[in-house]
Order: structure tokens, then sequence, then C-alpha cells
């Protein structure tokens, strides 16, 4: 015998009996018709529950409207938060993995070329007896090219030049909005992350002690700085928001952000929350565990 049409005949045979056993009992009708309303009783009409609940579930367009508004209103006050809280997270990833890219290129860097003594990057300018064709220009572009650019994933090299002239916006201080002073001429090269680094080489220190009106007496270049736009060309170009400043010593080999020996949080976050000093920020979501806090002043 097939059992499969076997088995098909008891289960035909049980579910008629349900369905019979339903009907005597008045459940099946129950279940898909109404009671008849007195009205519809003199004209002897029955009323089928679905269309009638169809009716009674209906919105009023005041219901809709007010519906509508409250929707508006959430959005209103969740929206901001939301495009904040991604912000965050992309510049915090952007930030860390740039750091990440910079640091393992610089010590790969030392393994090929040695100890970083024996670069042929930075002098000491002041008087005519230290380097008096020293040109910061000419060390930056020896950095860039011989210890930089052969160790990261570069997508487009820009050359030594301003910012306009690669139709970028510059550095803005993000209390005045006003372009942050120096710095913005240099190096510029677009990694393959989409991340855009401003590169060129600052002053380390003082040597042979101070003129009388407190300058150097001459002036040890072999300090390099990175200025890190996370987001490439996009704005707002602005420093603590999606600029970050990153440094070389080529003296003590230390990289990192900036952060002149602030010592406690509170005093990172008052120089972060400070225009004039917002280049440190940087070092305040390094210190925070690579998160921007909620007391973090740019976002």
């Amino acid at each position: 015998m097939n059992y499969s049409l076997s088995n098909k005949k008891i289960k035909s045979g049980i579910f008629n009996k349900v369905a019979m056993a339903l009907c005597q009992n008045n459940l099946l009708t129950n279940l898909f018709h109404t009671t008849r309303h007195p009205e519809a009783l003199a004209e002897g009409a029955t009323h089928v529950g679905m269309s009638n609940n169809n009716r009674r579930a209906a919105f009023t367009l005041a219901e809709v409207l007010i519906t509508l508004g409250i929707i508006g209103i959430v959005a209103a006050m969740t929206i901001p938060t939301l495009i904040s809280n991604y912000n965050k997270r992309q510049t915090v990833t952007k930030l860390k993995q740039t750091y990440s890219i910079l640091s393992q290129a610089l010590t790969m860097a030392q393994v090929k070329e040695g100890d970083t003594s024996t670069w042929d990057v930075g002098g000491i300018y002041g008087t005519s007896t230290d380097d008096p064709n020293f040109s910061s220009r000419e060390a930056t572009e020896k950095f860039v090219s011989k210890y930089l650019i052969p160790y990261v994933k570069v997508s487009k090299d820009y050359g030594y030049t301003w910012p306009s002239q690669i139709n970028y916006d510059g550095y803005y201080n993000p209390s005045t909005n006003t372009k942050f002073p120096g710095g913005a001429t240099g190096h510029y090269i677009l990694l393959s992350n989409n991340v855009l680094i401003l590169t060129g080489i600052g002053s380390s220190g003082c040597v042979g002690g101070t003129n009388p009106d407190g300058s150097c007496v001459s002036t040890e270049y072999r300090n390099i700085i990175f200025k890190v736009d996370v987001n490439g060309f996009s704005k707002p170009n602005t420093l603590g928001k999606d600029v970050f400043n990153m440094t070389f010593d080529l003296n003590t080999k230390q990289f990192g952000f900036h952060n002149y020996g602030r010592g406690s949080r509170e005093n990172y976050l008052r120089s972060c929350s400070n225009g004039e000093n917002s280049q440190i920020c940087g070092y305040l979501i390094y210190l925070d565990g690579w998160q921007i806090a909620n007391d973090y002043p740019w976002f």
C-alpha cells in the first residue's frame, strides 16, 4: 500500500471530523462571522466581522497628522545624536589606523636605514658656524622621500606645497574658525585610506643657550611634525575635529601625539578646549583609551 497516500487519507479524515465538531458547536461559525447588529436585523443583512473590524481600525486624518508630528519630533531629537556618535566612531577609527600606519612606517625605516642619529635630515641653525645652508623644505623633502613614502601606501603624492595649490582649505582654529597660524606649508600625501597628511620639520629645542631677548642662540630642527586630516579634503579641516597633530623626535626616537607634558587629564581637557592648544586634542583621545568622551569639546 502507498504509505504516503494512506497518510494523506488519515489526515483528511481527522480534519473532517474536527471541522464537523466545530460546526456542531457553532465554533467555526463564530470564528468567521459576527452577530447581527440591531439595525442590520431589520434589513436582514449580516455583517462580516473582518469588514467591521477594518472600519473600527481606520485612522482619521487628524490622528495620522498627530502621529507624523510625534515621529518628526522624536527624529529631530535623536538624529543629531546618532550623527554625532557616527562621526565620533569614524574619527577615532581613522585616527587610530593612521597612528598605527605611521608608527609602523617609522619602525621599518629605522630597521632598514639605521639609527635616526645617522639619518641625513634636520640640522642646527642659528649662527654661521651651525648649518648656514639648512633648509626646512629640503630637510622635509628628504625625510618624506627616504624615510616615509617607501613604508606607507600612498594614493597621491602632492609634494611640498601650499594647501591652496592642491585645493585644500587649510587648518582652522576651532574656537575662532580662523586659519591656524603656521604649519600650512609642507609635503602633502594622501594615504590609501583617504587620510591627508602634511609633513614638516620643526624645532626640537635650543642649542648653545639663549640670547638676551630669550631667543635661542641656535635652534635644532629634528622634530618631524605630521598634521593628520582623517577625512582627507572634506571639511571642516579643523584642529581637534578632523585634524590632529603627531610628532616624531629624531633625537629620542619617540613617536606620538603632541602632549607638552601637561600632566593630568583635566589639564589636557582644558588645553584641548582652548582653541590655541587644540593641536593636543589627539593626545586626549589617546589618553581616554581611543575614545571621544562625552566631555570632549569639539563634538
